[in-house]
């Protein structure tokens, strides 16, 4: 387990997901060059199957379970109970703070959620939500 700044313990799916979604993004401020691309500062937008493949979760354990989709080996099984166990963490990361959901997923837009990764101070993560959220138009 490990521990935040105040104590609060983390288990390693939470330090996984936190650590995915970081790398992920760009830090704050933003150069020159990551600027002028209209990049987003700790802005994690890629959605969860996404993150579950990157940490594994979707392996097969068999090649039975392998499913050809899109032109593409899957697991929807998998990919299925890997996104559910990702959601219920970002839950528990966003109750913690560490994480704040600026625009909810829909199936039905066919687009990803739109977290905010507020690991800075509390002026900071302000001053990066309101650049975030003026330029997504949120």
């Amino acid at each position: 387990m490990a521990k935040h700044g105040d104590g609060m313990t983390f288990d390693p799916l939470q330090y996984a997901v936190l650590m995915k979604m970081a790398i992920g993004t760009y830090d704050w401020p933003l150069d020159e060059q990551a600027r002028k691309r209209g990049a987003l500062p700790r802005t994690y937008t890629f959605g969860w199957l996404a993150l579950a493949q990157d940490l594994g979760m979707t392996l097969p354990d068999a090649t039975s379970e392998i499913e050809v989709i899109a032109n593409e080996p899957r697991v929807p099984r998998k990919e299925a109970l890997a996104v559910q166990r990702i959601s219920k963490t970002a839950k528990r990361l966003e109750e913690a703070g560490l994480i704040k959901c600026l625009r909810k997923g829909s199936i039905q837009k066919k687009n990803n959620a739109v977290w905010l990764l507020t690991i800075g101070t509390p002026e900071e993560n302000a001053e990066v939500e309101k650049y975030v959220r003026a330029h997504m138009y949120l």
